[in-house]
């Protein structure tokens, strides 16, 4: 199957376009025309899957007023008035504009997903899949006409999930956009619900360099999540993984009760496999981990971590930390988002 993706740019954006065309990936480039009603026109009648926005669109043209937030936010306008909804990507040279909507999608409710055009262009399928994986999101949305259940593919246990994110996705919100970004951001980005293959390698005292990681993993394989982004991002249900310690491990204690001595002896033990413990900072009191360094991606015990406060967390996440090796890394960027008493206690190091 050929998509169609219609790529916003002022500029002459040849270069990249043979950089992310692909046998499935036409890429129609568009100047912006001086009037915004005339560029949704021309979006109406091309009938894109994706849209991709340069950021600024005034260096090259006549469109002095007009840059890609202001065009994203005309077409989410007119959703309503039978302008199809479709995933909007923000692609830029200017860093500081993509890590803005990264971190912020919640109030400026335009794009899909925000990326760097040096990290479009250096790994250039990575971003085709992860294009093509908010197009599906979008296409499931639609298909199960707003169902949550058959949208993250609950399969029954309806319990899995927050009452709080029944009550933010109800039926009632008819936006194909706001259910995909709401949980791309809120359970696909984040840890607590789901996590990611790191911080189940944190949580189970397993190096994935492990020669038997692999076949460990097999054991979750109940466990994974199948839902949208599910084509790209590899997760697992927490609470799936805790019943199975207690269930198939039978063990006394749940699994945050062990060390990662601990938890990789009992693994050892019941499957017969070469398993290497999971390696971290030499700064760690604790090997109890359960999270990782938001610098260093090592595991962490959040007892020995910094806690950042960037971000509010809804209920069901977890909080975000950095190791004291990742913050003697980036003191300029984590000094800014910890306590004073954090900080404080961190010159010790510095």
């Amino acid at each position: 199957m050929t998509y169609k993706i219609f790529y916003i740019e002022d500029l002459d954006p040849e270069s990249r376009i043979e950089t992310l065309r692909s046998e499935n990936f036409e890429i129609i480039s568009f100047k912006p025309d001086v009037k915004i009603d005339d560029i949704i026109q021309k979006i109406s009648d091309e009938n894109p899957d994706i849209i991709l926005m340069d950021y600024k669109l005034t260096e090259g043209s006549q469109l002095s007023y007009c840059d890609a937030p202001t065009i994203a936010s005309t077409l989410r306008s007119k959703y309503n008035d039978g302008i199809k909804e479709r995933p909007i990507v923000l692609i830029s040279t200017l860093d500081n504009i993509v890590n803005i909507y990264r971190k912020d999608y919640t109030s400026h409710d335009l794009f899909d997903y925000a990326i760097s055009k040096e990290k479009a262009l250096e790994n250039p399928e990575r971003f085709r899949k992860k294009c093509l994986s908010f197009l599906n999101s979008y296409t499931n949305i639609t298909q199960n006409k707003f169902d949550l259940d058959q949208i993250l593919s609950l399969k029954g246990d309806v319990n899995l999930i927050h009452s709080r994110i029944r009550i933010h996705l109800n039926k009632d919100v008819k936006s194909v956009y706001e259910y995909s970004r709401f949980i791309f951001e809120h359970l696909i980005r984040c840890s607590g619900l789901l996590i990611g293959e790191d911080i189940l390698s944190a949580r189970l005292g397993v190096s994935k360099d492990s020669p038997d990681w692999g076949k460990l993993k097999e054991q979750f394989s109940d466990y994974k999540y199948t839902g949208v982004f599910s084509d790209v991002y590899n997760r697992w249900w927490m609470s799936r993984i805790d019943s199975w310690w207690l269930d198939s491990i039978k063990e006394k204690h749940t699994l945050r009760h062990y060390n990662a001595e601990e938890r990789i002896r009992i693994l050892r033990e019941k499957f017969v496999l070469d398993l290497d413990i999971v390696i971290s900072s030499d700064k760690n009191l604790s090997s109890n981990y359960w999270t990782i360094c938001k610098q260093t991606k090592l595991p962490l015990d959040p007892f020995d971590g910094i806690e950042l406060l960037e971000e509010e967390f809804k209920p069901w996440q977890d909080k975000d930390y950095v190791s004291i090796d990742g913050y003697l890394a980036n003191i300029d960027k984590y000094s800014k988002i910890v306590s004073e008493i954090d900080r404080k206690e961190m010159r010790k190091y510095s």
